[in-house]
């Protein structure tokens, strides 16, 4: 799947955790994972995945509308979107060099907490918060929240992953 592009002038992700098998992570349940880097979204960017969803919600889409009615003077990023980024975010936090393959099982607790404006900086705060092994897969779920740079959190979610070895 080809990732949308992002802030060119992102700083380079912190080192992530690498692991050889996926049941290693379970020595990290609790722990905070490297913060990947800073990123942005373009209005550019948000016109192109409305294009793809047909979410016409003019809070993303109508700039001049946007800057008249909306407190903070400009478009939203969708909150879809922003989900939609979180999987590539959480491949900069950890890495496993033994799954033979990965899937996304469930999303759960989404919570869109405030808003994201074309151009503002965020980037992933993630925690593991389970690893367990299943008769045919290792399960993780991963505590995600997207911080922008002012502190606050824009999104809420835990995720659960499934791989196989």
């Amino acid at each position: 799947m080809n990732q949308m592009p992002l802030d060119s002038e992102s700083q380079a992700p912190a080192t992530s955790l690498q692991v050889a098998r996926v049941i290693d992570l379970a020595a990290f349940v609790g722990t905070e994972l490297a913060s990947g880097r800073w990123r942005s979204v373009t209005q550019d960017e948000i016109d192109r995945f409305i294009a793809l969803t047909g979410d016409r919600n003019w809070i993303h889409t109508n700039t001049e509308r946007a800057r008249r009615e909306l407190d903070e003077g400009g478009t939203i990023v969708p909150g879809q979107l922003l989900l939609a980024l979180v999987p590539a975010l959480l491949q900069e936090a950890y890495a496993v060099a033994g799954a033979a393959q990965s899937r996304a099982a469930a999303l759960r607790a989404v919570r869109f907490r405030h808003p994201v404006r074309p151009g503002d900086v965020f980037r992933l705060r993630a925690r593991l918060i389970l690893v367990e092994q299943r008769p045919r897969f290792v399960q993780v779920d991963a505590a995600c929240d997207l911080e922008l740079n002012s502190g606050q959190r824009a999104l809420t979610s835990q995720r659960t992953d499934v791989y196989f070895e």
